[in-house]
């Protein structure tokens, strides 16, 4: 710090707290020590994160997270059967790494308070990965596609939550997208939509799809109540609509199980499946014109030209062939290049 040296600096507590970590393991392996050993991951991460809530760097940040996460994942996957700890194990509550939230609450506050975006990147994976883990910690884990796609609709309302162009709304959009329009896109083909329509527990469905909806009536209540600066009921229809979509499927899934039609089911959720996906890539370019963002923008459009080229396979690739599939791309770089371009112009007007 006397030398200004500050990426030096950085490395140096870093490393301290790697060492710190070592340290846990090291003793125990000299003493034979025998213990719960995700608890030496938690004991780590809690004495890096002060460290990362005094220093301004990410990197103990980041250490912080990958801890954490690297701990859910032990607690949940592979020690769900012991219940929850509280001075004592609880059998009665499933091990569902509850402390998670509460260790990660300070981390996001740090980083709204200190305008740093880049630390909220971290932790929005982070406690989405906490989120998707509980139904297995439950023991109540059906689709999980459904869920996944579902938590996506969660990160999009909260990302919409924020106040117009607020650039701490972009990690939840971007994780959020990118989660609930890979499930979009897998559920957009009826082979992918049949197999999944049958994959997992009806009861662990069931319980998916009714905390997926009572997580986002949460967030529309605390987070994007009506307040100044807050986001209008105009730009909540496609998240809170993918929410009630993701929650929907079980039941219509088990509804045409009991008629006895699941092809019927799976022909159903092919065609709701391509009208959100269209709409997804809709609601993108729109959101790149509204805040003259062109990462938005062009993610809509790509997206837009994925489901067709997808779409073409399954529906024409064995009609057009080869002399198909070149006037397909074709007709695709010839959208990319018309949209580039109306990009350009559209830039050059504003600096005008």
């Amino acid at each position: 710090y006397a030398r200004q040296v500050d990426q030096l600096s950085e490395v140096a507590f870093f490393l301290g707290c790697l060492f710190y970590g070592a340290g846990i393991w090291l003793v125990a392996q000299i003493f034979h020590l025998s213990a719960h050993y995700p608890d030496g991951v938690w004991w780590w991460a809690l004495g890096v994160l002060p460290f990362a809530l005094c220093l301004d760097t990410l990197l103990l940040h980041a250490l912080f997270v990958a801890l954490m996460a690297l701990w859910a994942g032990m607690e949940v996957m592979q020690f769900g059967h012991l219940g929850a700890w509280f001075l004592g194990r609880w059998d009665l509550v499933p091990n569902g790494a509850y402390s998670l939230p509460l260790l990660a609450a300070p981390g996001v506050w740090w980083a709204y308070r200190q305008g740093a975006p880049a630390a909220v990147r971290l932790y929005v994976p982070l406690l989405a990965w906490w989120v998707i883990l509980q139904p297995f910690a439950w023991r109540m884990e059906g689709n999980p596609a459904y869920f996944i796609g579902g938590v996506g609709g969660l990160m999009l309302l909260v990302a919409e939550s924020h106040r117009e162009g607020s650039p701490f709304a972009i990690p939840y959009r971007v994780y959020g997208i990118l989660l609930a329009g890979g499930v979009l896109m897998l559920l957009s083909s009826y082979s992918s939509s049949f197999r999944l329509d049958g994959w997992g527990g009806r009861t662990g469905s069931l319980f998916e799809a009714a905390s997926t909806v009572l997580l986002g009536i949460a967030i529309l209540l605390l987070a994007v109540a009506p307040r100044h600066g807050c986001s209008p009921l105009g730009r909540l229809w496609l998240p809170a609509g993918l929410v009630l979509f993701m929650a929907a499927l079980p039941w219509s899934g088990a509804l045409f199980r009991a008629m006895g039609k699941p092809h019927a089911g799976a022909v159903v959720v092919t065609v709701l499946a391509n009208m959100a996906v269209v709409a997804c890539a809709l609601w993108l370019i729109r959101l790149g014109l509204r805040e003259d963002r062109g990462l938005p923008f062009g993610a809509g459009v790509l997206y837009f030209l994925t489901w067709a080229v997808l779409r073409y396979g399954d529906l024409f690739g064995d009609f057009g062939g080869m002399l198909g599939a070149a006037l397909m791309f074709f007709l695709c770089g010839a959208t990319l290049f018309g949209v580039a371009m109306y990009w350009r112009r559209r830039k050059e007007v504003r600096h005008v």
